[in-house]
């Protein structure tokens, strides 16, 4: 059963998720440790995908005219290769809850370092090339497969394409859409394959359910806030609070 303390918190991920999928690109980082508060091993993940549909929904719908196809094509294969290397992960460590923890707090806190690192690095723009598509592609594919976070990575790899805001947003919209997506597929056959438990439960379908409204707000609120909230103060305090709760989950 969850508590209202849990529904706050699961407030709070929903509100920044709506938020960063019509703003900041990257910022639904935060919403996996903090899930991670209030449930465990294969929920984590399977908790917080259907807050990140929702969201993705309103994205792909508003700024699908923005989305560079010719960027994300390319990636199918290498993030199809993170997803098997993501499924086998899910499969081997079964019901142990442990290594899940361990691996999304080591995931979440390198996609904070390389978003801080992308924050303060400058870089001259530079043409897509098939190896670098394959490199992102496949990591991003695995990290997002196990904890919902390849936010900095899709982020690192279009801004050193010398992409422009709205691009941005409609690119990663349609990546994360796609992605999130085929994710449900396959946790569901791995809940009902490999032991480890189920990714969805009744109880966690009704807590996002509870949610929606929540992510409907964050959304709108994003749209509007799209050229006139600062960026950088938004994006630090997302990493803070997405570094404190990746050591959480790494603390023993």
């Amino acid at each position: 059963m969850f508590t209202v303390g849990d529904l706050l918190l699961g407030a709070v991920a929903a509100l920044i998720v709506g938020m960063s999928k019509t703003a900041f690109p990257g910022a639904a980082l935060v919403a996996t440790p903090i899930i991670a508060t209030i449930v465990s091993g294969r929920l984590i993940p399977g908790t917080t995908l259907p807050i990140l549909l929702a969201a993705d929904v309103f994205a792909v719908t508003w700024f699908s005219r923005h989305a560079r196809w010719d960027l994300l094509r390319p990636m199918i294969v290498s993030v199809s290769v993170g997803f098997a290397a993501g499924a086998a992960f899910f499969a081997i460590v079964g019901s142990s809850t442990r290594p899940i923890e361990v691996v999304i707090g080591i995931s979440v806190l390198s996609m904070v370092v390389i978003q801080v690192w992308r924050m303060y690095r400058r870089s001259i723009p530079v043409r897509p090339t098939a190896a670098t598509a394959a490199v992102y592609g496949s990591t991003g594919g695995f990290t997002t497969f196990v904890a919902n976070a390849a936010g900095p990575i899709l982020n690192t790899y279009l801004l050193r394409l010398g992409l422009g805001k709205d691009e941005l947003v409609g690119t990663s919209a349609w990546f994360y859409f796609a992605v999130n997506v085929a994710k449900v597929p396959v946790y569901m056959a791995l809940g009902a394959w490999t032991s480890g438990g189920p990714f969805f439960t009744r109880s966690t379908l009704a807590f996002d359910l509870l949610l929606l409204p929540v992510v409907v707000v964050g959304v709108f609120s994003g749209r509007s806030m799209l050229h006139r909230l600062p960026e950088r103060a938004f994006t630090i305090g997302v990493l803070v609070l997405s570094a404190l709760g990746a050591i959480k989950l790494l603390w023993p």
